[in-house]
């Protein structure tokens, strides 16, 4: 296989493998790739680009590196991937300003405001609430989000029953803890690390 066969054979991987990642995700995209210099830019184009460059770009920032990922685990050989959508190109910046939580000298400030996660399973089958194994799941897969990335993540609202489910599973993981925030019968559940407000 000559060089251009398997250069063609890259980017039409690269390709299937970001249009599956959107596909599960839930979102429309139409991709190219261009050369740009020693790396490739996969130019998306999408009625969802708010939802895929995500809050200052943390979502495409994401992707990018998942799929960089994805592609050097089964090529090492394989150029770095920039994800440009709509001309925002997540790493293509020269300099980018503090994030909102770090201070100009580039020092993270103590408390990060926790994420919303969208509730993915409200209903079984049978249209009924959640089964307790499907909140402790739920309870695991947040916390294995908030151990990964550092931030708090807020799971949707749900009555008294469902968040003890929640705050139980989670009460013997020595780095996470739990909350309810809101009023009402309704609260959200808040998932941090311990640690995160020292």
């Amino acid at each position: 296989m000559s060089d251009n066969e398997k250069f063609q054979e890259q980017k039409e991987k690269i390709i299937k493998t970001l249009a599956t990642m959107f596909d599960y995700l839930g979102l429309n995209a139409t991709l190219r790739i261009e050369e740009k210099g020693n790396r490739l830019a996969v130019k998306i184009t999408s009625d969802d680009a708010g939802r895929i460059i995500g809050r200052k770009g943390q979502a495409l920032e994401s992707l990018q590196l998942l799929l960089n990922r994805i592609m050097f685990k089964d090529n090492e050989d394989c150029p770095h991937i920039l994800l440009d959508i709509d001309g925002y190109a997540k790493g293509e910046r020269e300099a980018r300003a503090p994030r909102e939580n770090e201070e100009e000298n580039g020092e993270q400030q103590p408390r990060r405001q926790p994420r919303e996660r969208r509730e993915r399973r409200r209903y079984n089958d049978g249209g009924e609430r959640n089964s307790t194994a499907q909140l402790e799941q739920q309870a695991l897969d947040a916390a294995k989000e908030v151990k990964r990335w550092g931030d708090p993540v807020k799971l949707p609202e749900m009555n008294a029953h469902d968040r003890r489910i929640i705050h139980v599973t989670l009460q013997n993981d020595p780095e996470i803890t739990t909350e309810s925030e809101g009023e009402g019968a309704f609260k959200k559940v808040v998932i941090s690390l311990k640690n995160s407000s020292n």
